[in-house]
C-alpha cells in the first residue's frame, strides 16, 4: 500500500514537471549596463513542446523597480519585446516575468516564467559648473483632430458671441439714429408745449408735490433753450441763463415773466418757499408765454403752428 502511494506521488510529480516544461521562456538584453532613464529592451523568446493555443505576459505598470513603457509581440515566433526604464541607479534585479497560456484541446490555464536578470543602471555625471540638461529631449506626440476639437468649439462660440454683439450694437445704433431723426423733426417749441401740457395733467402741486412741479417746469424750459438757442441751459445756474438770454431779442419781450419764473422756482427748490395756488398757476402761465414768444417766425406763419401755440392754456 505504501509502495502504491509512493508510485502515485512519483507519477503525479512527473506529470506536473512535464506540464511545467511545455513552455520555456528566456529573457535577455543586449547589454547589462544602461544609463539612468534610458530604454531597456528585454527580448523574451519562448519554446514549447506542445501546441500552444494562446499565451500572453501578465504585466502591470511596472516589473520590480522598472517601469513598463510598452510590450510588442512578434507574431512569427514566440517572441516579445518588453521596453522598460528605471529612474534608480545601481545594480537592479529584474524579477521573472509571468506568462499565462493554454494548450490546444485543454481548458486549464497554465503559467510560465522567464529567467531573472541583474542589470546595472548608471547615474548621470553632473558637472556642478555646467548647465543641467535632460537625458533625452521630450517626445512630442502628433496632433490629432480630437486635440483641435475643444479649441474649434471655443472659436465657434466666441464667433457666435461676437456676431450677436455686433448685431445688437448695430440694431441699437439704428434705433438711436431713428429716435434722433424723429426728435430732430419735432420743433423745440412744439416739444416744450407738449411737455408742459403733460405736466399740467399730472397735477403735481395739487397733490402736494410742489418742489417736483417747479423742478419739472424749469427743466422743460431749460431743455427748450438748449434746442432753440443751442446753449447748455441744463448745466447752467439761473444767473448764467439770464446772462445768455439777454443777447436774444425774443427773450427781452418776456423778460419780466422769465425773471419771475426762474426766481419763484429757485425759492421753492432751494429756500423752501411755499407758493400760493395763484403763484403755481402763474408759473405754468409764464412757461407757456416764454415758449410762445420764441416760436420761429417761419413756423408761426403756418396755420398748424399758429393753432398749436394758440390752443395751449
Amino acid at each position: 500500500m505504501v509502495i502504491l502511494k509512493k508510485i502515485s506521488l512519483l507519477l503525479l510529480f512527473c506529470f506536473a514537471v512535464g506540464y511545467s516544461q511545455e513552455v520555456r521562456l528566456t529573457a535577455k538584453t543586449e547589454t547589462d549596463t544602461y544609463p539612468i532613464g534610458s530604454w531597456i529592451d528585454v527580448l523574451v523568446s519562448g519554446k514549447s513542446d506542445a501546441a500552444v493555443d494562446s499565451i500572453a505576459p501578465v504585466i502591470k505598470d511596472s516589473i520590480g523597480f522598472f517601469e513598463v513603457i510598452g510590450i510588442q509581440r512578434r507574431e512569427a515566433n514566440l517572441e516579445w519585446l518588453i521596453r522598460l526604464t528605471s529612474i534608480d541607479s545601481g545594480k537592479i534585479f529584474l524579477p521573472p516575468v509571468e506568462f499565462i497560456y493554454q494548450v490546444k484541446g485543454d481548458t486549464i490555464t497554465r503559467k510560465a516564467y522567464t529567467n531573472s536578470l541583474l542589470l546595472t543602471v548608471t547615474g548621470v555625471n553632473v558637472d556642478p559648473k555646467g548647465n543641467i540638461k535632460d537625458i533625452k529631449p521630450p517626445m512630442s506626440a502628433p496632433w490629432l483632430f480630437e486635440d483641435f476639437l475643444p479649441y474649434l468649439i471655443a472659436l465657434i462660440v466666441l464667433a457666435g458671441i461676437a456676431s450677436g454683439y455686433y448685431y445688437y450694437r448695430r440694431k441699437m445704433k439704428k434705433k438711436q439714429d431713428i429716435l434722433s431723426s424723429v426728435k430732430a423733426v419735432i420743433p423745440p417749441h412744439r416739444e416744450a408745449l407738449t411737455a408742459l401740457r403733460v405736466l399740467e395733467e399730472k397735477k403735481l402741486w395739487q397733490q402736494g408735490m410742489v418742489k417736483e412741479y417747479y423742478s419739472e417746469t424749469t427743466e422743460i424750459i431749460r431743455r427748450f433753450f438748449e434746442r432753440r438757442w443751442e446753449i447748455i441751459a441744463l448745466e447752467m445756474t439761473t444767473d448764467e441763463i439770464l446772462v445768455q438770454m439777454k443777447r436774444i431779442p425774443e427773450a427781452l419781450l418776456v423778460w419780466k415773466e422769465m425773471d419771475s419764473f426762474f426766481l419763484t422756482a429757485d425759492l421753492v427748490k432751494f429756500a423752501k418757499y411755499q407758493p400760493s395756488p395763484e403763484e403755481n398757476e402763474k408759473e405754468m402761465k409764464y412757461a407757456y408765454e416764454i415758449v410762445r414768444s420764441m416760436v420761429p417766425k417761419a413756423a408761426a406763419e403756418t396755420g398748424s403752428e399758429v393753432k398749436e401755440t394758440a390752443d395751449v392754456r
